[in-house]
């Protein structure tokens, strides 16, 4: 018993610095999205608006029109998987804008995004599973006890500062469990009964990773992790239970 609440210990309270800098040789300043276009791995492509045919209703009848819109992310990237891994090496599933700058990997052939993971794909083998996120990364990461990375993605977690609350509204760091789980329907008790679908809570005051379709490649929350929805179900569903280890880094200075 003594020896398991040893690497137990060892597991909350080194994880952090298995995970403090960039994995797989990513220089400190080439860490995603738009720092990837001196990466000669990627190539970015800088969104432009397109001509769009709509048809409104008018007291004539319908009437077709030109619009111009951003180019979307489906007509960029047809394919699903490819269009997963942009997504995910963007940290982003926000609306295309025009003029925004993503990077694109130049292989994507027989990859998926978990070939993209900025986490070892393997650590030490501990005593329990954890998730762990970082808030200069902008990524979280789901590892099982032996040591296997089984899933990431996109997080973006507090900002600098949130000008309703008139403070600094980092995501809590440290080491923790969670405590409460929801389901599609959970909503914020704080901030305008906002939707935190399958939120996994880990802090009573009301920190916890959620779904969201507003992963804008920059910390922007109260204090929540934002994650891409299916992401935030899969991991309530299938792999986060009450208790399951929650390690959240340090921002960066």
């Amino acid at each position: 018993m003594l020896v398991k609440k040893f690497c137990v210990f060892a597991l909350i309270f080194l994880a952090p610095l298995l995970f403090a800098k960039m994995a797989k040789g990513q220089e400190k300043n080439e860490l995603f999205g738009e720092t990837l276009c001196k990466n000669p791995d990627f190539h970015c492509v800088t969104i432009t608006e397109v001509t769009v045919a709509k048809e409104i209703k008018t007291k004539k009848g319908i009437k077709k029109i030109e619009i111009q819109m951003p180019q979307t992310w489906a007509e960029l990237w047809p394919d699903e998987r490819e269009r997963e891994i942009v997504m995910k090496v963007n940290r982003l599933n926000i609306k295309l804008e025009a003029n925004m700058v993503i990077a694109v990997p130049n292989e994507m052939t027989d990859k998926t995004y978990m070939d993209f993971s900025p986490f070892p794909v393997q650590i030490e083998a501990g005593e329990e599973k954890f998730i762990i996120w970082d808030p200069e990364l902008l990524a979280w990461a789901a590892y099982e006890e032996n040591g296997i990375l089984v899933r990431w993605g996109p997080g973006v977690g507090g900002k600098d500062y949130c000008a309703d609350i008139h403070r600094k509204c980092h995501t809590i760091t440290g080491n923790f469990v969670v405590i409460k789980k929801g389901n599609a329907k959970t909503r914020s008790r704080k901030f305008h009964n906002a939707p935190m679908p399958w939120a996994m809570f880990f802090n009573k005051a009301g920190y916890a990773f959620h779904g969201s379709p507003n992963v804008p490649g920059q910390n922007a929350s109260h204090g929540c992790v934002r994650i891409f929805t299916d992401d935030a179900k899969w991991l309530n569903q299938n792999f986060v239970e009450i208790g399951t280890t929650v390690i959240i880094n340090p921002y960066p200075d």
